[in-house]
């Protein structure tokens, strides 16, 4: 389990491993399209952090969600210079807040079956273009914020199993390892 930074010691945290919450945890990211995915800033010398919108193409069984992007971009060499990185997901309902390690797969066939028409309108070449990688992220942790959604009914869910009586306004933070 990783350690919770910039959380008021106030807000109820309830940590988990319930494969219930994980799979709520499944349902709210597949709801959702685009991530802002967080890197070390490779070309600056104090590590600046930067985030960038990208299209998640798929999540997996696993929880790993994976981007389609171009090997040359500043995004690649950041996650090969430091491949921590956050993505983090926002809705009008709820939030995810995904903490892992980012990972370029060059793998030709992946890249063509995760290809689609809006990665034509983003990357050159087509799947067979060999800049064209996909970046898969393995998910350590995951903070779910939310009120009356999913990410509601799956707090209420994780109150029940552990006894928790904080208010809704807390993270819940599921431990993917």
């Amino acid at each position: 389990m990783t350690e919770q930074h910039d959380i008021n010691p106030n807000d109820p945290v309830r940590v988990t491993s319930d494969p219930e919450m994980v799979e709520k945890l499944h349902d709210v990211i597949d709801g959702m399209d685009v991530a802002m995915v967080s890197t070390r800033d490779s070309s600056d010398p104090n590590g600046r952090l930067t985030s960038r919108p990208l299209s998640t193409q798929r999540q997996e069984d696993t929880g790993d969600v994976l981007f389609l992007t171009r090997r040359s971009s500043a995004f690649v060499r950041d996650i090969l210079a430091d491949p921590k990185v956050n993505v983090a997901y926002a809705s009008k309902s709820a939030w995810v807040s995904l903490a892992g390690t980012a990972e370029v797969v060059e793998d030709r066939g992946l890249v063509a079956e995760l290809w689609s028409k809006g990665a034509d309108m983003f990357m050159d070449g087509g799947p067979d273009n060999p800049d064209n990688i996909v970046v898969r992220v393995t998910g350590d942790t995951a903070e779910l914020w939310g009120g009356e959604s999913i990410v509601g009914a799956a707090v209420s869910m994780v109150k029940a199993v552990t006894g928790s009586k904080g208010d809704d306004e807390g993270a819940t933070v599921v431990d993917l390892d």
